[in-house]
């Protein structure tokens, strides 16, 4: 039965012409061919369609929107007759397929450096995996003193590009972390129970309001450098005065002056050599180093915390803040700090911690979703050549010829 859409208006209190919308939207759903119900292909060949992506991301090989496309008219092609009309599908029927198989996910592909890309695979995670496995199992670790420590910069001006492996047809570059003469180095420790530690700061002299040189807040010490970045004597320094300092405040606010903590860190500025190895020793610190290039996934601080941050620093230099830092630069460490404290929430912290899998501890979360073996290209012993369409993460390799043409 046909209502009036006056009589619909009134007893829904919408205006007509929001009913009348929604009802044109209802009989476009239902309209054949609109709807996104298959008219191309039967039930049984979208299936198959379903099958063959499932099976190919299961074995580590990831489909994109344009390869799934691809797919379909090459389906099309083996069931179309002699005389038959030449029909195929695009991008609207893929957003329409999917929709229909709600059990298939295409997640957006994102672009890795090259190190990174040739890295992220089983054959480089289940060995740290497997070694951490058992260092658990010996220490028995609690949150309260399972710690990750890390460093990240931010930047008042231009930088150069970097190559990484793009996930379109033309390669694209990314703006690296490198050190420049005007960075500012944060070296930011975190624990798996949501906690952010005292922050060293390092900054240039130009930057740092007079307050702030050699001052230490609740939450950071501001110091005053010359270029703004951590060398190895630096980096020594600041491990005795406040990573060891804050590891044992932390035992004694929880009662287990002696149990074993863990660090994790990356192979950055200096974290294993002789000295820092010897420090952890003596103060009942296990010291776990991250593979090479595997930061990315396995890291907590670079998960959502230092994006979090880096949120902050983003929207002040799109605003035009710190364009002017050096006469402005109390405004450039309230950023700073606006920046840390985004970082900081407890439930930001601990959901970086879970999704590295590193606490709780389940491996098989990220193992699940990462290719067996890295890309052919970046086995030892191989020329580099044109890399093969492989995934990682949703990845694209490019080898270093390819894109030599970029500079």
């Amino acid at each position: 039965m046909n209502i009036p859409t006056r009589e619909i208006s009134r007893s829904q209190v919408l205006s007509r012409s929001s009913v009348q919308r929604a009802l044109a939207a209802e009989k476009k759903r239902n309209t054949p061919g609109k709807s996104g119900r298959p008219t191309l292909f039967d039930n049984s060949d979208e299936q198959y369609l379903s099958t063959v992506i499932i099976h190919d991301a299961e074995h580590g090989t990831f489909h994109s929107k344009m390869e799934i496309t691809q797919m379909a008219n090459d389906l099309l092609k083996t069931k179309r007759k002699e005389g038959d009309e030449v029909k195929t599908v695009d991008k609207h029927w893929v957003k329409r397929f999917l929709k229909r198989h709600i059990e298939i996910s295409l997640a957006k592909p994102i672009a890795l450096p090259i190190g990174r890309a040739a890295h992220t695979s089983k054959y480089t995670i289940v060995p740290f995996f497997d070694e951490e496995k058992k260092l658990f199992e010996s220490v028995n670790p609690i949150p309260q003193l399972l710690f990750n420590l890390d460093e990240t910069s931010t930047f008042s001006s231009k930088q150069q590009p970097e190559l990484v492996a793009s996930s379109s047809s033309t390669p694209s570059t990314v703006v690296p972390e490198v050190h420049l003469p005007t960075s500012t180095s944060i070296i930011f420790m975190t624990s798996a129970d949501g906690c952010r530690y005292l922050t060293p700061i390092l900054i240039p002299f130009s930057t740092l309001p007079e307050e702030y040189k050699l001052g230490t807040t609740s939450h950071e010490v501001f110091i005053p450098s010359l270029s703004g970045h951590v060398s190895s004597a630096i980096f020594l320094d600041l491990f005795k005065k406040c990573v060891i300092t804050e590891i044992r405040n932390k035992r004694i606010a929880v009662g287990k002056k002696e149990k074993h903590a863990v660090l994790i860190m990356d192979g950055g500025v200096g974290p294993f050599q002789p000295e820092i190895l010897q420090l952890c020793k003596d103060n009942l610190i296990d010291l776990v180093k991250l593979p090479s290039h595997t930061s990315h996934i396995l890291q907590p601080n670079d998960q959502y915390i230092f994006a979090s941050m880096k949120r902050v620093f983003g929207k002040a230099k799109e605003s035009g803040t710190t364009s002017s830092a050096s006469s402005k630069r109390e405004i450039f460490v309230e950023i700073l700090r606006n920046g840390l404290a985004a970082a900081s929430y407890p439930e930001t912290i601990k959901s970086s911690w879970k999704s590295t899998t590193l606490w709780p501890f389940n491996p098989e979360k990220i193992l699940s979703n990462l290719p067996d073996n890295p890309p052919e290209w970046a086995l030892p012993g191989v020329e580099p050549k044109s890399a093969p369409m492989g995934s990682s993460f949703g990845a694209v390799y490019y080898s270093s010829d390819d894109l030599s043409d970029l500079f």
